[in-house]
């Protein structure tokens, strides 16, 4: 009788010799408003890092050179190249709302970190942040109780389109209208800008403005502010404020040339971003808005306190 051949062992050796299928990079985008900014560079820094330690993952960047429109173009391209997620800095609200519209009918996971839109969270979306209207309040706070809640004020505000700008310059307002002693005297936008700041700053005590202190949005106005007060010769007899923490606003804070910060925790949010960006790529769940905490820059050695 003829022996039937067992099909199995060669079903078995098939399976064996098949290669596993090889897992596919994990694509991520992020599009920056701008290249040269202290702050943003060290948050494009953290993404990358995060990106490549965490999860093997790449990520595209593009820089929109300030312009919305530009932005709303290479988010229009990246989303046609599929990525797992985009992550967006955004220009200004009008080019974050059409990049929401954009990623939800392309239907890719965004997340947005430091600046956020205006409108509401959609689906698959989640906003990385911190709470700049605490930042404003925290910055004047210590600015006031070094006046001893008396004196002239002056605000350099960021770019006038940006809410972390609008919302920093209400938190500092907010403080002035609680302590009768202080007058705001002048504010301007210098946008972001180390060199606007000191220009403006110039211009101001040129024109005979006598303040007591400036309140300015981030560390790079603050830091432009105390050059035109040194070339001014008044180094040191006027109070100057930042927001954000980079380097050299520490390294300011530590000589006595910024009399507070409050850290923006740059590389917190950019490492949270990514982990938003692809827990929203695998369908898991992440928190809409994920609050990153402000820390108080202490003027006397540069410590870091919590700020509220």
């Amino acid at each position: 009788m003829k022996q039937r051949t067992n099909p199995l062992p060669a079903a078995l050796l098939l399976i064996a010799l098949a290669a596993p299928a090889a897992a596919a990079e994990t694509k991520l985008t992020f599009l920056m408003p701008e290249a040269g900014d202290r702050f943003l560079d060290s948050l494009q820094s953290a993404v990358v890092s995060t990106a490549a330690s965490k999860f093997s993952a790449s990520v595209e960047v593009a820089q929109a050179a300030g312009k919305g429109e530009t932005q709303v173009v290479q988010a229009r391209a990246a989303l046609d190249a599929k990525p797992a997620a985009l992550i967006v800095t955004p220009v200004d609200d009008a080019s974050a709302r059409t990049i929401t519209e954009m990623s939800a009918a392309a239907g890719i996971p965004l997340v947005f970190v430091n600046r956020r839109p205006s409108g509401p969270v959609t689906n698959r979306m989640a906003i990385v942040s911190a709470n700049h209207l605490v930042a404003g309040r925290v910055q004047m706070r210590m600015l006031a109780q070094r006046l001893g809640d008396r004196g002239n004020v002056a605000i350099l505000r960021g770019k006038d389109s940006d809410n972390a700008a609008q919302e920093r310059t209400a938190g500092v307002k907010e403080i002035l209208g609680q302590r009768p002693g202080l007058k705001l005297l002048a504010e301007a936008s210098a946008d972001w800008s180390r060199r606007q700041a000191q220009d403006q700053v110039t211009a101001w005590l040129r024109s005979g403005l006598k303040f007591d202190a400036i309140a300015a949005n981030n560390d790079e106005m603050a830091l432009g502010a105390v050059a035109a007060l040194k070339a001014a010769g008044l180094s040191g007899k006027i109070l100057v404020g930042g927001v954000d923490g980079t380097s050299d606003g520490i390294a300011a804070v530590k000589s006595g040339d910024v009399s507070v910060s409050v850290l923006q925790d740059a590389p917190l949010q950019g490492a949270q971003a990514v982990n938003d960006a692809v827990k929203l790529a695998r369908g898991e769940y992440v928190q809409p808005y994920d609050w990153v905490p402000h820390q108080l820059i202490l003027p006397a050695r540069g410590d870091l306190a919590s700020g509220r």
